[in-house]
């Protein structure tokens, strides 16, 4: 089976067609660099944007650990000074029943003193009176 075309013209078509599949191959390529580009934009994309949402979390951290020592330093502060107040309410209360048994025992103190010391709830040295 011969062909009806002229020689030059399949000759002109052969090298169209290599061209055009040479172009292709380029154009194939081009892409695929393209893609590989686009993925490498995309992470740095995706990093900047970590990156800028971790460095501020970062810094609230850091001053919530600093307000967390510093919550946990006046806390320790006043367990502190509770534990004073509750020594010294001890030593009052121990010495206002010490008074009392006195004036109570004291047959020369006045009886308005003894009536309102004896209408006067007891306590106890736990700090109840």
């Amino acid at each position: 089976m011969t062909s009806a075309a002229p020689s030059w013209l399949q000759v002109l078509l052969s090298v169209i067609g290599l061209l055009g599949g040479t172009g292709g191959v380029v154009a194939a390529a081009t892409v695929l660099v393209q893609r590989r580009k686009l993925k490498a934009d995309a992470a740095d994309v995706i990093s900047d944007a970590a990156i800028s949402l971790v460095e501020p979390l970062k810094i609230r951290v850091a001053e919530l650990k600093v307000e967390a020592d510093d919550a946990r330093r006046r806390v320790a502060a006043a367990n502190g000074e509770l534990d004073r107040l509750r020594d010294l309410t001890h030593d009052l209360t121990r010495l206002l029943l010490r008074l009392r048994e006195r004036i109570l025992a004291d047959p020369t103190a006045s009886p308005e003193l003894r009536e309102l010391v004896r209408s006067a709830p007891p306590g106890d040295v736990n700090g109840r009176l």
